[in-house]
C-alpha cells in the first residue's frame, strides 16, 4: 500500500476509494502533499521516470563554524550529486537562504533522501518542510487543511500528460468498469480531470 501508517488519519474525507499518495513525507518531516485516486497521475508524479520537482526549506544544524567556502562547498556536492547506498543520486537544486537553512530542490524521491543527504555533507537536520510539488505551492494552507487544486497548477505541461494519457488509454481498450469506476469516471469529467488534493500535514 502506498499510503504509510502515520499518514493515513491525514486522508481526506472524501467519498472516493483507492486515494494514493504521490508522496509521502516521513514522521519527521511537515508540509505539502498531493492525493488522487489517478494511478498514472501519481506515478507521473513520484514515479521513477518522472522530472517533477518537489522543493524543501530545511534548517541544519553543525555548521555553525563553517566558513564561507566550506558551505559553499557543502552545496556545490549536492548540486553536483552524491551517492546512497552505492547508487547515483540526480543532481539537486540546493542554495542558503540564511544562516541556517537550505533550499532543497529534488525530482527523486528515495527513504529520507534529504536527511541521508544533509548527512553526507556533515549537517544535521533540524526541520523539513516541503513547501512545492511541481508548480504549486504550499502558500498559506495550514497544518490539517486540505484544498482542491487544478492540474495546470501542478505541471505545466498538464494538457500534454491529459492528451498522452487518454491516447495510452484508448490504445487498451480502457473503460470504466463496475460502480466504483463509474463514480470516479464521472467526477473526472465533471471536474475536467481537474481536481486534485492537496494537504499541509504535521505527522508525529
Amino acid at each position: 500500500e502506498n499510503i504509510a501508517p502515520s499518514a493515513k488519519k491525514f486522508m481526506p474525507k472524501f467519498p472516493l476509494r483507492g486515494l494514493l499518495c504521490a508522496g509521502r513525507l516521513d514522521a519527521d518531516s511537515t508540509g505539502l502533499m498531493l492525493w488522487t485516486n489517478d494511478k498514472v497521475l501519481q506515478e507521473r508524479i513520484i514515479g521513477p521516470e518522472s522530472n517533477v520537482e518537489k522543493e524543501y526549506l530545511v534548517r541544519v544544524t553543525g555548521h555553525e563554524r563553517w566558513s564561507e567556502e566550506q558551505r559553499e562547498s557543502a552545496v556545490q556536492l549536492l548540486r553536483s550529486g552524491i551517492s546512497l547506498d552505492g547508487t547515483p543520486l540526480q543532481p539537486a537544486k540546493a542554495r542558503w537562504i540564511n544562516a541556517e537553512q537550505l533550499q532543497i530542490t529534488l525530482t527523486e524521491g528515495r527513504t529520507r533522501q534529504i536527511r541521508r543527504m544533509c548527512d553526507v555533507i556533515g549537517v544535521k537536520v533540524k526541520k523539513l518542510t516541503r513547501v512545492r510539488i511541481g508548480n504549486y505551492r504550499l502558500g498559506g494552507l495550514e497544518s490539517g487543511q486540505w484544498s482542491t487544486v487544478p492540474l495546470f497548477l501542478v505541471f505545466p505541461d498538464a494538457e500534454r500528460f491529459e492528451a498522452a494519457k487518454a491516447a495510452t488509454e484508448a490504445g487498451r481498450g480502457a473503460a470504466p468498469r463496475g460502480k466504483q469506476r463509474a463514480q470516479d469516471h464521472a467526477t473526472y469529467s465533471e471536474d475536467k480531470k481537474a481536481a486534485r488534493i492537496v494537504r499541509r500535514v504535521d505527522i508525529g
